[in-house]
Parts: C-alpha cells; structure tokens; sequence
C-alpha cells in the first residue's frame, strides 16, 4: 500500500511538471527546434515556431517563412491552413518539405522544462526549446 501511494505522488508530480498548451503556448511565445527524432537538422539554417494570440503560427521553415492557424484544446493541437514563401533553397529543401510535413501532421503536445514537444498519436516528432 505504502509502494502504492509512493507511485501516485510521483506520477502527480511528473504530471504536473507539463503544462497545458493553451496556457503556456498561447502567449506571443517562441520556439527554435533543437530535436528532430528520426530526421536530419540541417547546420546551415535554423527552423522556428512563434505562436501568437489569436492562435495564429509562424516561423522560419529553414528557408522560407511560413504561417498559419493552431488549434488548442487542452494538450490537443493542429495546425492548419499553412502558407510559405517560396524562395528556392536547393540543400534545405527535403528539409523545409518534411517540417511543413510534420508540423501539419502535429496532434498534440506538452510544454515541460522550456521544451515544447509536438507529438502525433504520442510519438515525438519535434521538440523546441523556448528562444531567448
């Protein structure tokens, strides 16, 4: 029993520890991405992600600017109706494709550490660290 509640004040602990995206997201924040599991980071260049109120995104895809419109219900997020410039950057450009990939395939997320985790279907697919 002892073992038992043990558990549950850690688990209360960690969850607590991530904090839900329309709180802490919302808020004329901005991200640079600093982990992409499974994907080649391009040296060159850097991606961004800047969320402003009226759930409105934008950023640099490596090369191009983009923006948009997020959604937020809870650690639910989507982001829709994506647009970018379209200046050709040949070595970023299987890059710039698979960001745009990823951020529009984005499903939901936490915020823990100054770390913005976009995950779909609960497998990481970014992880941003909060810009100075």
């Amino acid at each position: 029993m002892k073992n038992l509640f043990f558990a549950f004040v850690i688990i209360l602990g960690l969850s607590s520890c991530a904090k839900e995206l329309d709180t802490a997201t919302k808020n004329n924040s901005k991200w640079v991405l600093t982990e992409w599991p499974g994907r080649i980071m391009p040296t060159a260049a850097q991606a961004t992600l800047n969320i402003s109120e009226g759930n409105k995104i934008g950023g640099k895809a490596f090369c191009n600017t983009y923006g948009g419109n997020a959604s937020f219900n809870g650690n639910s997020i989507q982001f829709s109706q994506l647009f970018s410039t379209k200046m050709f950057c040949n070595e970023l450009a299987e890059a710039e494709t698979k960001f745009t990939a990823d951020l529009q395939s984005v499903n939901s997320g936490s915020v823990a550490g100054g770390k913005l985790s976009l995950m779909k279907d609960g497998q990481v697919l970014m992880v941003f660290s909060k810009a100075e």
